[in-house]
């Protein structure tokens, strides 16, 4: 798909309207995240989601929020420094390499981020990398229908389309739920074999 955002837009990834997509606080404690986790925020922007990852993980936490876009990363470290969140770490990645040791990250958090990737099987090999034993995936994105709001219906991902490229890429998916008018949600699991 690769439909990309354009970062000229990035202060309306901040806009408080977005809580009609979904409740973070809600759709992140169903999805599994809790205290003390490491946390992966894939494609930050604005870091909209920041506030109720790190608050989910509490000090014990951390919450790691990457994004390719420079803008992106500075606007989002200027939050995390004025809001105080002493537990978020805002990185500059490439899509395919996130600059985290392996086996560091319990959960990963990509909210409307999916549809923009280039190669999903590869980058999914790259979070599996970063993954410990099991690692809970939460991917949240537009619906594949006409909607008032973000991209093209025909630039997004099926809830099917997302489920056959998590199974081509070995992570399993746990169920599929609906998170209203806008937006659907995909909880999957990375798990690893120890040697």
């Amino acid at each position: 798909m690769a439909h990309k955002f354009d970062p000229s837009k990035l202060e309306k990834l901040d806009d408080p309207s977005r809580l009609e997509l979904f409740d973070p606080k809600r759709v992140l404690k169903e999805f599994g995240l809790k205290r003390g986790m490491s946390v992966l925020d894939v494609g930050t922007g604005a870091g909209f989601y920041l506030p109720y990852l790190s608050e989910a993980v509490g000090e014990e936490g951390k919450v790691y929020a990457v994004d390719v876009e420079p803008s992106a990363v500075e606007y989002a470290k200027r939050k995390v420094e004025s809001m105080g969140l002493k537990n978020v770490y805002v990185l500059k990645s490439e899509e395919n390499s996130i600059p985290l040791a392996d086996d560091s990250i319990d959960f990963i958090f990509m909210a409307f981020v999916f549809h923009e990737l280039s190669n999903p099987v590869e980058f999914l090999k790259e979070l599996r990398r970063v993954s410990k034993r099991y690692t809970y995936l939460a991917i949240i994105d537009w619906k594949k229908e006409e909607r008032d709001k973000g991209p093209p219906a025909q630039e997004v991902y099926s809830e099917w389309e997302v489920g056959l490229i998590l199974e081509e890429a070995g992570v399993k998916v746990g169920r599929i739920v609906d998170l209203g008018r806008y937006a659907y949600g995909v909880y999957a699991l990375f798990t690893k074999e120890m040697v």
